[in-house]
């Protein structure tokens, strides 16, 4: 599938919307809603259920080799009133064309082309009627999804990517949301546009390229979550971000009084912020920074196990030793010895 045949299929009303159009009701499939009560409010919690399988299904594929069996793209229907709704999923929400407004936590937000809505499970939240050129991609991902593997391709060794990963990945149900400004970002769009175009049209590998290109998406959201591109009207930025950054940055001489004075905080609200914010310590994720900066330039470069540890703040050999032991479960030098030719 080109990008023109893309837009050419995301543009064309479906049966649905031109009979939501015409102004018939549209009717739930009860096998994948429930109404229940929240807050004293109906809304419907909505199951993944089978919907992965049968859009793979309608391709050919059998269940045990469906290429993305957690991964479900949705396109949302135009003309259609939504109730107030919430699900065992977590969905990223990306807008393709046009606008819509979004009402998440009681609270009404706008989405521009480009920009990117993730919602937790158990969001309670609903969509206004869209028009004709308002087309809204819906990812829906099942918690499995979430595992080592997918987690592995992304960049471990960066306090906000794992901050991030953390908000999205917890096994107890939640009702998180993140609204990305990312309108500017040109590599998500053509990211998203390769994504659509392998999971419609899927080539002859489509498994390792879907993952692919979903975990690019996800990096590069990352990439505008860091940078603080959603500085504007960003309900769920979390204040420890900034901190997360300078961190990262200054990893081998920051100090808990120079992070707080950096940031005009009382050294105790800074440490009941972090704490709150990751359920860490901020010697820890600063000892985790070093630690994967350490590793990095052991596998990467040729650079002394001293000098390493100099690098990344370390003047005491044996407690850096000590503590590259207990993070890797190996000594500096088997980790750099594991990666040789």
């Amino acid at each position: 599938m080109t990008p023109e045949q893309l837009d050419t299929k995301l543009r064309t009303l479906s049966e649905h919307e031109l009979a939501y159009r015409s102004g018939v009701k549209p009717t739930d499939n009860q096998l994948l809603h429930e109404t229940v009560q929240v807050k004293g409010h109906p809304a419907l919690r909505s199951r993944f259920g089978d919907r992965a399988l049968r859009h793979w299904a309608e391709l050919g594929y059998g269940p045990n080799d469906a290429p993305a069996p957690h991964l479900f793209i949705g396109h949302h229907a135009r003309f259609r009133e939504y109730p107030l709704h919430f699900h065992d999923f977590v969905e990223l929400s990306y807008m393709y064309s046009g606008s819509c407004m979004e009402v998440v936590n009681n609270g009404i937000y706008g989405i521009k082309q480009g920009q990117v809505l993730l919602v937790d499970s158990d969001t309670v939240h609903t969509i206004s009627p869209m028009g004709e050129d308002d087309v809204l991609l819906n990812i829906q991902i099942e918690k499995p999804y979430f595992n080592s593997n997918f987690f592995n391709r992304l960049d471990s060794g960066n306090l906000v990517t794992s901050f991030f990963v953390n908000a999205i990945s917890k096994s107890a149900a939640h009702d998180n949301f993140i609204l990305f400004h990312s309108e500017n970002s040109r590599r998500l769009a053509v990211f998203m546009q390769e994504l659509l175009c392998e999971y419609y049209d899927p080539s002859p590998r489509p498994s390792e390229i879907i993952n692919g290109l979903f975990s690019l998406v996800i990096s590069e959201l990352i990439n505008v979550y860091a940078e603080g591109d959603q500085r504007t009207n960003s309900p769920r930025l979390s204040p420890v971000v900034p901190v997360l950054r300078y961190i990262e940055q200054h990893y081998a001489n920051c100090t808990l009084e120079q992070t707080a004075r950096e940031f005009g905080m009382s050294t105790s609200y800074l440490t009941k912020l972090i704490k709150r914010e990751t359920g860490s310590t901020f010697k820890v994720l600063v000892q985790q920074q070093r630690m994967a900066v350490a590793r990095r330039l052991l596998q990467e470069s040729d650079l002394s196990v001293t000098d390493v540890a100099r690098n990344v703040g370390y003047a005491n050999m044996s407690f850096f030793y000590r503590v590259f032991e207990r993070e890797y479960g190996m000594r500096p030098g088997e980790c750099r010895r594991r990666v040789e030719p």
